[in-house]
């Protein structure tokens, strides 16, 4: 604990017990900051507490209550829903902190703008930290790929199988200029030195650092930069960049037409549904970076009204993609388009030692960009793996469903389990991911083709014969996903 902490919490402690402490929510207030160790607070602390307690709790409790932190009292019926204290307007208020969050925060930040971003996790990241096949961009100074925006808007229009949308070719062009800002801008941190083709692209064109994840890797690049704007100007006032973790918007504050704030609730970690204090953070713009809402299988969830025929499947989403952005939207009029397209991503692996867990971690499109293959039980290749992922989902429903009945030795259902089998060379080229895997116990070592017609997943029919058709491009490394 530091001195300005020990001191800050010892004058309050002794306030309290000598009866000075008349108000217990700026008590409770003063102690979460320090514990949190605000800046201003720990600030105040270092030169009053230890000298000038009487002080320090004065312009402590100012400090609180000027910045919103102040929580109402809970009654016999719990926390108080009284109006809420409003904190400075800031330029603007950034709900979601993964990838699209941090960066709109660190671009507005750049230009002069002040931000606070509420982050409901204890931690940055977001799915964007889980995704970790890396970015999908053209590289125009890149000639080797042969690639353009124009081949990169026709492989997507032809993935999505609508026709023609505007917003494909926002999502496109914008590409090349995103993948720039990522190397300039993060360059102290990042690297995206290696491209790859991913399922659905006719080029390589999906970017990610040899050094790690490249979902983890930018996530951290963003937060390095950010935290040097999270330190307050040499002249006074508050940072630039506000972060407040373990915060969920709870609705979105309007004046008329215009969203003008956001009323949030702190929780903690060992209790994530009980606010511990509620707010108000004022913004002259309000940014939903929420992501989507495949991780809410509750009875209320947009999943359950818009795709319920998808909640039977598990899910590679952390647990905080509940469609928040969504619902607050919708609460105050917004309105919505094609809510039902929910993708259905074709390899997530069968943990044996979890297997009703109903979050999956994700076999990485990766894999199968650098040369895994997809066998049934049979031994048999069923599927192109470089396709779209709707394609490679539908192939392997449709193998599921001309396959007898399996139950596996967990009591699952395992019609649809496949093989992913990767081998020496394509090991190598995903070794980030295989190191992953490995740690989770997710992976199995074959050593040949022999000891890989061995293993229990297959039906009788399989041997070493049959499997080296489609396991042609073999060497001595085998990875699988295990069974018991």
């Amino acid at each position: 604990m530091s001195e300005a902490m020990d001191a800050g919490v010892g004058a309050v402690a002794r306030a309290a017990a000598a009866g000075k402490m008349q108000d217990a929510a700026i008590e409770d207030a003063i102690i979460d900051a320090l514990l949190d160790r605000e800046e201003d607070v720990m600030l105040l602390a270092k030169h009053y507490a230890g000298v000038l307690p009487e002080r320090f709790l004065q312009h402590a409790s100012r400090a609180v209550t000027k910045a919103g932190r102040v929580a109402p009292r809970a009654g016999a019926g719990g926390l108080s829903t009284s109006p809420m204290p409003d904190t400075d307007s800031v330029d603007v208020v950034v709900i979601g902190g993964g990838l699209a969050g941090l960066s709109a925060a660190l671009t507005i930040l750049d230009a002069g703008g002040r931000v606070v971003l509420l982050e409901k996790m204890g931690h940055l990241g977001g799915n964007s930290a889980w995704a970790s096949s890396g970015v999908n961009a053209v590289d125009v100074n890149d000639t080797r790929t042969q690639d353009s925006v124009d081949i990169f808007t026709a492989d997507v229009t032809k993935a999505a199988g609508r026709g023609d949308n505007p917003l494909i070719s926002v999502l496109t062009s914008g590409s090349v200029d995103s993948l720039a800002w990522l190397r300039s801008r993060l360059q102290e941190n990042l690297n995206l030195d290696l491209v790859g083709q991913m399922g659905g692209h006719s080029k390589a064109r999906t970017h990610r650092p040899s050094s790690g994840l490249a979902g983890s890797a930018m996530i951290f690049a963003l937060q390095k930069q950010l935290e040097k704007y999270m330190v307050a100007p040499a002249g006074g006032g508050k940072p630039p960049f506000e972060l407040m973790k373990w915060t969920r918007a709870t609705k979105l504050v309007t004046e008329g037409d215009a969203v003008s704030g956001v009323e949030y609730a702190v929780v903690t970690a060992k209790d994530q549904e009980t606010p511990v204090r509620r707010g108000v953070v004022r913004g002259q713009h309000v940014l939903l970076a929420t992501g989507g809402y495949a991780s809410d299988y509750t009875p209320d969830s947009l999943l359950n009204k818009h795709r319920p025929d998808l909640l039977k499947y598990a899910t590679t989403n952390n647990k905080g993609t509940t469609g928040d952005g969504h619902k607050l939207a919708l609460a105050v009029g917004a309105h919505a388009i094609d809510l039902d397209d929910v993708q259905v991503h074709p390899t997530g692996f069968h943990n044996p030692a979890d297997p009703s867990n109903k979050v999956k971690t994700l076999a990485a499109e990766i894999t199968r960009g650098e040369g895994a293959i997809l066998l049934h039980r049979g031994g048999g290749r069923f599927v192109n793996e470089l396709g779209g992922r709707d394609y490679v989902t539908g192939r392997m429903l449709d193998v599921a469903k001309e396959s007898p009945p399996v139950t596996e030795p967990d009591g699952s259902d395992g019609k649809l389990l496949y093989a992913l089998v990767l081998n020496g060379k394509a090991s190598n080229k995903t070794a980030k991911h295989m190191d992953l895997y490995t740690k989770k116990k997710l992976l199995t070592r074959f050593d040949s083709l022999r000891d890989l017609a061995k293993w229990a997943y297959w039906n009788a029919s399989v041997s070493e014969a049959s499997l080296r058709y489609p396991c042609n491009r073999t060497s001595l490394l085998l990875y699988l996903n295990p069974k018991p």
